[in-house]
């Protein structure tokens, strides 16, 4: 009943916080296209951004690199340091181990709903258990 008035500010405020997303993640020139529209890449950063937007202090994604060119790949995990480096917690599921040698420390690797190592990569390459598991093939 009191219209705008009594939600424009908050409106404005949430429309200049998905400007600056879209800025920061260098969708700026797509701010106006249809998510479904943008590739698989473009769409899991929106899916980030509209994460962000609820100021999470922690993030959890599945897979968020799957299926992802890997030059946008390795954006997204750019993104994802840098909100660790902000002091975001994130909580992430890969089963693309490549891609955990660049963006996550520590790793956890789970087999059969059980912790089976944790370390870095490096140091997990060591590790029989893991290289069997998921490391050959």
């Amino acid at each position: 009943m009191l219209g705008k008035r009594y939600w424009g500010e908050s409106e404005a405020q949430a429309i200049s916080e998905a400007e600056s997303l879209l800025e920061r993640f260098g969708l700026s020139d797509l701010a106006h296209e249809y998510a479904g529209d943008l590739s698989g890449g473009q769409r899991r950063l929106v899916e980030i951004m509209r994460a962000l937007m609820a100021r999470p202090r922690v993030l959890l994604l599945d897979e968020p690199m799957a299926g992802v060119h890997p030059r946008l790949a390795r954006r997204i995990g750019r993104e994802l340091v840098t909100l660790c480096r902000e002091g975001m917690a994130i909580l992430m599921v890969e089963h693309e181990l490549a891609i955990m040698d660049e963006f996550c420390d520590p790793v956890v690797v789970m087999a059969e709903g059980r912790v089976l190592a944790e370390g870095t990569m490096a140091e997990l390459r060591g590790r029989t258990e893991v290289v069997e598991a998921y490391l050959v093939g």
